[in-house]
């Protein structure tokens, strides 16, 4: 398996780190707009949970008002409008405060990540556009963190959009391989806390730096370019939002569906055989499991096995482009004790034994 020369990767992604130091910690989009949620302490009768803040800076006196507020699933949208048409143009702070369950005339919404879009339309009968994009995280509070795999990413479909992840200390790091207008090779770093589901990573594009081989070395110029927003929902699989700024002041919002990519030249369930380590939070040892033994039961399903095939390990792929990590594996050990894993990564799986307490499978060697 081939990896990113880490010295210096590692070296781009500190200094993408010192140049966005100092950022908002709310969700800020390329326009300006920043949106974040805030608890709404109850106080006697049930209250809703949560209320959104919107606010930025508006092209003219003629500031947009709260006009509606739908919910799709997880997709939350925030409209507003401006009634106004003849006002100066002068750049004027606005702010809109709306608790999303009141809007909807619900007691509470349910808990989980909310996709929140904020649509503002600039006169009483223009077009509303995109103007701030965020991930608002309201998963209930005994939710399990996920711990994203280090390494390569790539999103689904033709049109293959590759990242490289890296989580360290609290801090997620996200480098975007890319191409500019001219179909150039264009590298964007970023970082930002990461709180166990989700990450909003101001992504900068690098230029101006020296070659390998130059006699002195040229400190680079961090660009902002766009937006990376990530939710993720297994260790090796996530959704993937990128955001940049369009010449109107909208958003031009682009979603991806990204998983963990095996670098190997076997890409079905072979790819996991090897040495793992069987870890369970309510045991103080650990087991070690040797998976050599591999068979293809049909096109979504696989099984490794010990040598002796006391340990039994199933897999089940999900209707998506061969060569992405399991969506689910189920492991059998010799004295009839099982494990299921809904977080199938690589190198890890994450999930519960047959009591509920959380297990984890590490992989040792290939």
């Amino acid at each position: 398996m081939h990896r990113l020369p880490l010295p210096k990767l590692s070296h781009c992604l500190a200094l993408a780190s010192a140049l966005l130091a100092g950022a908002s910690a709310f969700a800020q989009s390329a326009s300006g707009v920043t949106m974040s949620a805030s608890e709404l302490a109850p106080s006697g009768a049930l209250l809703p949970s949560w209320n959104l803040s919107i606010s930025g800076q508006w092209p003219s006196q003629c500031l947009p008002a709260l006009n509606s507020v739908t919910l799709d699933g997880n997709d939350l949208r925030v409209d507003a409008r401006a009634v106004l048409d003849l006002c100066e143009h002068r750049s004027t702070p606005f702010s809109i405060e709306v608790n999303p369950a009141l809007a909807l005339r619900r007691v509470t919404l349910p808990s989980g990540v909310y996709h929140v879009s904020f649509f503002a339309a600039d006169g009483a009968q223009a077009q509303p556009k995109l103007r701030a994009f965020a991930l608002v995280d309201r998963s209930a509070s005994g939710a399990a963190a996920l711990l994203p795999e280090a390494g390569f990413w790539s999103s689904d479909g033709g049109h293959r959009t590759l990242l490289s992840l890296e989580l360290q200390d609290g801090q997620l790091s996200a480098a975007l391989l890319s191409y500019d207008a001219d179909g150039q090779p264009a590298w964007l770093f970023g970082s930002a806390p990461f709180d166990g589901r989700i990450a909003h990573v101001s992504m900068l594009r690098l230029s101006g730096g020296s070659t390998p081989f130059a006699p002195a070395a040229a400190v680079p110029r961090g660009d902002a370019a766009m937006t990376l927003d990530l939710q993720f929902s297994t260790s090796a699989h996530a959704q993937a939002w990128l955001s940049r700024l369009r010449g109107d002041g909208s958003l031009q919002l682009r979603a991806l569906d990204i998983s963990r990519l095996p670098l190997a030249t076997s890409v079905d369930g072979s790819a996991w055989q090897g040495e793992w380590v069987l870890l369970n939070d309510a045991a103080d040892s650990a087991q070690r499991l040797r998976l050599g033994q591999f068979v293809a039961l049909d096109a979504r399903h696989f099984r490794l096995t010990s040598a002796d095939g006391a340990v039994v390990l199933d897999c089940e792929h999900a209707l998506a482009p061969a060569g992405l990590p399991p969506q689910s594996c189920s492991l059998r050990l010799a004295d009839g004790a099982t494990d299921r894993f809904d977080s199938v990564a690589i190198g890890r799986m994450d999930g519960t034994d047959a009591n509920g307490t959380a297990a984890h499978l590490l992989r040792v060697t290939p």
